[in-house]
C-alpha cells in the first residue's frame, strides 16, 4: 500500500486544535485560569482569535521557506500568548512592530488584556472530554527593577506566575522543570542557557490531550510505504478506520476532520493532490476557514499514519523576516517594563511535540522569550608587544631620580 508524503507533512498547516463556537462552559478546575471578572464583546474576542490565526499562518509560511522540506509544527496560541504578555511592556516603534507582526493592531488596546484573559479561559474550559492546559510564567533576574503595572497586568490577565531568580545554571534547570511540569513531561529542556545580559524570561506552555470520538482499532494498523518529497519511501504504521467524518474532496485536495471527545475540539488533515509545496504557500486563515465550512459528513475509509514529532525553532530570524527589527536591538521600546535601561529580545525559543496514535492525539508547545539588558561596554585592553628597538629607564617613583636609562637595539647582545 502506498501513501504520499503530503498526508503527514500537512499537519503543520492544519489548525490542530479546531475550536467550535457556542460551546457550553464547564465548571472551573483548580489547574485552570481564573475566571475573568468580565468578558469582552464577541467582536473583541473574535478579533484576538483572528489575530492569532493570521499570525500563525503567516509564521508557518515563513518557516516553510526556511525548512528545506523538513517538518514544521508550531503553536500560534503559545507564541502569540507569550508575546501578548511582553506586549504590555512595549512602547513606540517596538509596539508598532508587535501590532504588525502579531496582528495585535486589530484588537482594541482597551480590551487587549481582557480578550486574552477570556481566550485562555474559554480554551481551557470548553471541552469536557479533552485536556487543554495553558500556563504562563515570568522569570525576573534578582536585582532588576520591573514596573509594578507590568507585573500586575500579566498576573491578572494572563494568570502569569512571577518568579525571581539569580539567572544561574540552576535557573535554567528551574525554567526547564516548570516547562516539563506544564507539558506533562513532553517538553523537558527548551532553554539551554541564559547569558549574563539576560534579565527576564517570559514563558508560555500549552498541553493538549484528546481521545478520538471514534478511536482506531490497533489490530488494523499495518506497516505501509510513505512516499517522501524526493520519491524515496519509508515504512510507517498506518492506522485504518471506516466511519462518518466531515470530509471534503475537490480537484485540489482531500480534507477530513477527526473530532475528539465531545466534538468541540478536532484535528484536521489536508492532503493536496498536486504536492504540498505549492499548497503550503497559499494556505491562510481565510482559506482554512472556508475549507472547514465546505466539509460535509459522509462515510470515509481513513488511513492515517501513527507518528510522533518533536521540534525546536529559534524564531528570531523568522520574526525579523516578518517585520520585527527594533525589538531585537537595544532601545527604550520596552520602557513599560523598565524606563531606565535599554532592553532587547535576545532569544525566542519555540519547542513543539505531537503524537498521533490509535487512541487519540497529544500535543505540547513551549515558547520562551528572553530579554537582555545593555551592559556597559568593557574597555578594550591595549596590547604592547615589545618586539623592536626600545627605550627603557629605572627610576625612583617618589623622588623622580632616573638611576638608569638607555636604548636597546638588540636584546641578544
Amino acid at each position: 500500500m502506498k501513501i504520499y508524503a503530503a498526508c503527514c507533512c500537512v499537519l503543520v498547516i492544519a489548525v490542530v486544535l479546531f475550536q467550535f463556537t457556542g460551546a457550553e462552559k464547564k465548571p472551573i478546575q483548580p489547574s485552570k485560569p481564573l475566571r475573568p471578572a468580565s468578558f469582552p464583546t464577541h467582536s473583541e474576542s473574535d478579533a484576538l482569535t483572528k489575530a492569532h490565526n493570521e499570525f500563525g499562518f503567516k509564521l508557518y509560511r515563513e518557516l516553510q521557506k526556511e525548512s528545506n522540506g523538513e517538518n514544521v509544527f508550531i503553536s500560534p496560541t503559545s507564541i502569540a500568548t507569550a508575546f501578548g504578555m511582553l506586549y504590555n511592556g512595549t512602547v513606540d516603534q517596538v509596539r508598532s512592530e508587535f501590532d504588525e507582526v502579531f496582528e495585535f493592531a486589530n484588537v482594541p488596546d482597551e480590551s487587549f488584556n481582557t480578550a486574552n484573559q477570556s481566550l485562555l479561559w474559554n480554551l481551557a474550559t470548553t471541552d469536557k472530554s479533552a485536556e487543554l492546559d495553558i500556563a504562563n510564567s515570568i522569570w525576573i533576574k534578582n536585582g532588576f527593577s520591573v514596573k509594578p503595572e507590568f507585573i500586575s497586568t500579566n498576573v491578572q490577565n494572563f494568570d502569569a506566575v512571577i518568579k525571581n531568580a539569580p539567572f544561574s545554571p540552576q535557573t535554567v534547570r528551574d525554567i526547564n522543570q516548570w516547562c516539563s511540569d506544564k507539558t506533562s513531561g513532553k517538553i523537558t529542556s527548551p532553554l539551554s542557557e541564559l547569558t549574563p545580559d539576560d534579565i527576564m524570561v517570559l514563558v508560555n506552555a500549552v498541553y493538549f490531550k484528546g481521545l478520538w470520538q471514534n478511536p482506531f482499532d490497533k489490530r488494523r494498523t499495518q506497516a505501509a510505504n510513505f512516499t517522501l518529497v524526493d520519491n524515496s519511501q519509508v515504512s510507517v504504521p498506518l492506522m485504518a478506520r471506516e466511519g462518518s467524518y466531515h470530509f471534503l474532496e475537490n480537484d485540489e485536495l482531500q480534507a477530513v476532520r477527526l473530532p475528539f471527545g465531545d466534538g468541540e475540539m478536532a484535528m484536521s488533515f489536508i492532503l493536496p493532490k498536486k504536492g504540498l509545496e505549492a499548497f503550503q504557500q497559499s494556505i491562510s486563515t481565510e482559506s482554512f476557514v472556508k475549507l472547514q465550512s465546505e466539509m460535509r459528513r459522509r462515510e470515509v475509509m481513513l488511513l492515517v499514519p501513527r507518528f510522533k514529532v518533536e521540534l525546536q525553532n529559534e524564531l528570531k530570524r523568522s520574526l525579523k523576516s516578518l517585520g520585527m527589527s527594533e525589538a531585537f536591538n537595544f532601545s527604550m521600546g520596552f520602557s513599560s517594563i523598565n524606563s531606565d535601561e535599554p532592553l532587547q529580545i535576545s532569544q525566542v525559543i519555540h519547542n513543539t511535540f505531537l503524537e498521533v496514535k490509535e487512541e487519540g492525539a497529544e500535543a505540547a508547545a513551549v515558547t520562551a522569550i528572553a530579554l537582555g539588558i545593555e551592559m556597559a561596554a568593557m574597555e578594550e585592553v591595549p596590547v604592547m608587544k615589545i618586539d623592536r628597538p626600545f627605550f627603557c629607564a629605572i627610576s625612583n617613583i617618589e623622588t623622580g631620580n632616573v638611576i638608569f636609562l638607555g636604548s636597546i637595539f638588540n636584546p641578544l647582545k
